[in-house]
C-alpha cells in the first residue's frame, strides 16, 4: 500500500470518529434520561479519544 493511501484511510477514519463524537454528544444533549446521557456522554469521550489518537498517529506518519 502506497503512502497517500494510507493518508486517505487515516483521513476518512479521523472524519468518521469525529462524526460518531458528534452523533453521542447529540445524543447526550437531546435526551432527558440521565443513564442515557451518561452513557451518551462517555461514548463522546471515547470516540474523541479515538480521534485524537488517530490525528497523533497520521501526523507521525506524516513525518516519514
Amino acid at each position: 500500500m502506497d503512502l497517500e493511501t494510507l493518508f486517505n484511510i487515516f483521513k476518512i477514519a479521523i472524519d468518521k470518529e469525529h462524526e460518531a463524537y458528534e452523533f453521542y454528544s447529540k445524543a447526550a444533549a437531546t435526551t432527558s434520561n440521565p443513564d442515557a446521557k451518561k452513557l451518551f456522554e462517555e461514548f463522546a469521550d471515547v470516540e474523541l479519544g479515538h480521534e485524537k489518537r488517530l490525528k497523533e498517529k497520521y501526523a507521525d506518519l506524516r513525518k516519514t
